[in-house]
């Protein structure tokens, strides 16, 4: 052909986000493209045409298209896609078929050719690590998270794999609010949903800041371990990920902590972000369960672990926020008093706790 039409695109790859101008069509050749619409998102596969009524009515797409896996396809544009039609007409009638089809429904995403009807049995493994009676969460992480993220290539330290991680543009964020136990909450992003990398191989789940720092003991652990239980299956994150996945790469991480004996304070900090997940969520029986795992470890980490005394009012301050989650006014008191008293310290851990200290009084 005059104009090559066939391209590849890497995994986690933006075809394109709503707002932006339509400039080509897209028919699915191999591999998964996830289409979505505020919280809605379809996967779509070999066969799908994407951004074909945008394009044809010179408008703007109104759904974002990202590579879930790495993918091939026909990019069509105005260069080229008179000589596609003369040479694969069969592609033509397809595109008419799907335009014909998405008429009545200009202004939503429709999908008449290629979609993946997926359960829960053919979702990615580890659903057997979560609680019995565990929610199924199939929302998917918002597409504009992706401008908000980059690809790293990445080495599990248990079996060598290689493998395609995601990592935060930190500098990119916006803090919309501080919250009394120490979360950050941005303004369209959340960071808790990439906070563990997930090996597809072995199923090696660690936070992404602390997977370049991992003890050799902890290696050697998950090597034998690894050895002597085979992996029978694989975990890949979606390129949006859904929040089954999200939770799922949590409990993951919660067996690879055991494998590894990872400390208190890593347990602790794990547990305290799952809370956050299922607080969001409005899961308040998980939330709770996750908040006495969390509350428990940080304290194990207060009798085992020095710190500085900044370090110990932090300690302190998140233990009260936990307290008070789990209906403890008195402990949450005493955890608090413990940090606005301490000799030495920072001044605004000080007065942070404090002042929870007065809201405890203002509420009784």
């Amino acid at each position: 052909m005059a104009a090559n039409p066939l391209q590849a695109f890497d995994r986690g790859k933006v075809l394109f986000a709503p707002g932006e101008q339509a400039s080509a069509v897209y028919l699915i050749l191999d591999g998964t493209v996830i289409a979505s619409q505020d919280e809605k998102g379809v996967s779509l596969g070999p066969g799908a045409i994407l951004g074909d009524v945008a394009f044809f009515q010179e408008q703007e797409h109104f759904y974002a298209a990202v590579c879930a896996t790495d993918v091939k396809a026909m990019e069509m544009t105005k260069a080229n896609i008179k000589d596609v039609f003369e040479k694969q007409p069969l592609i033509a009638c397809s595109l008419l078929r799907e335009l014909a089809m998405a008429v009545p429904k200009a202004g939503e995403m429709y999908f008449e050719q290629g979609v993946e009807r997926l359960d829960r049995e053919s979702a990615p493994s580890g659903d057997d690590l979560l609680p019995e009676g565990h929610p199924v969460f199939t929302d998917r992480v918002p597409a504009s998270h992706n401008e908000l993220l980059f690809a790293t290539d990445v080495t599990c330290p248990i079996c060598q794999t290689q493998f395609s991680a995601m990592r935060t543009r930190i500098s990119r964020l916006q803090a919309a609010e501080h919250r009394p136990d120490f979360r950050a909450v941005y303004r369209n992003f959340e960071p808790n949903f990439y906070y563990v990398w997930v090996c597809p191989n072995c199923l090696f789940a660690y936070p992404e800041r602390q997977y370049g720092r991992i003890p050799q003991s902890a290696i050697r652990r998950g090597q034998a371990y690894l050895e002597e239980n085979p992996p029978r299956s694989s975990f890949v994150f979606d390129g949006q990920r859904t929040l089954d996945q999200v939770i799922t790469s949590y409990y993951l991480a919660l067996q690879t902590f055991e494998i590894v004996r990872a400390t208190p304070e890593q347990w602790a900090n794990l547990w305290l972000r799952l809370m956050w997940i299922y607080e969001d969520l409005g899961e308040k029986a998980l939330m709770i369960k996750a908040a006495e795992e969390a509350s428990k470890h940080f304290a194990e980490s207060m009798s085992t672990t020095s710190r500085s005394a900044a370090g110990d009012q932090q300690l302190y301050i998140i233990m009260g926020e936990l307290d008070l989650r789990l209906g403890k006014g008195g402990e949450a008191f005493r955890n608090f008093h413990g940090a606005a008293t301490m000799t030495g310290g920072d001044p605004r851990y000080k007065r942070m706790a404090s002042d929870r200290i007065q809201d405890l009084r203002d509420r009784r």
